[in-house]
């Protein structure tokens, strides 16, 4: 029952979305795309970059197994997120000039679409990480909670509402 649930959510959400404006020109549809990844992209980077740091500082070694396993969960997460974003790119770049732009589209939306996944679990981890290190182990399992709910919410649950309608 719930496999199917989720099988049929991941359907749902891995379509091309229906073109918000009928009179947009086939590249604005790409455009916009790519505007996406270069928002996504620095942030990503960003995180993955600080994850590279961490294990190499000295307090590092002060770490539980439990948050040691939370880190590298955190950081598998954040790398395959920033894979997912950064291939477009370089896929635009070895298929130029592009033979089917629709085709092209529909990847990249699936692959930002994909790389929000464990971007998500990235975020929450990271929440809990911070927060379990400067107040409590409850602490950051709630405020992991929230965060995790409140990506739920904004990133997957209301747009997927919202494009029900």
């Amino acid at each position: 029952m719930i496999a199917a649930s989720a099988r049929s959510i991941l359907r749902s959400i891995m379509t091309t979305p229906t073109p918000e404006r009928s009179h947009a020109l086939p590249d604005e549809d790409l455009t916009d795309l790519l505007n996406e990844i270069r928002l996504l992209l620095p942030g990503t980077l960003l995180l993955v970059a600080f994850l590279i740091a961490l294990p190499f500082n000295s307090g590092y070694t002060r770490v539980s197994q439990f948050d040691n396993a939370v880190y590298v969960a955190l950081f598998l997460c954040a790398t395959l997120s920033l894979l997912l974003f950064a291939a477009p790119a370089a896929q635009h770049r070895l298929m130029s000039p592009l033979r089917d732009r629709a085709a092209f589209k529909r990847s990249v939306n699936r692959q930002i679409i994909i790389g929000l996944m464990p971007l998500s679990a990235a975020i929450t981890l990271a929440a809990y990480l911070v927060i379990s290190h400067v107040l409590s182990t409850l602490a950051a399992a709630i405020v992991a909670g929230i965060v995790g709910l409140a990506i739920a919410m904004l990133w997957w649950i209301i747009p997927l509402n919202l494009r029900k309608r």
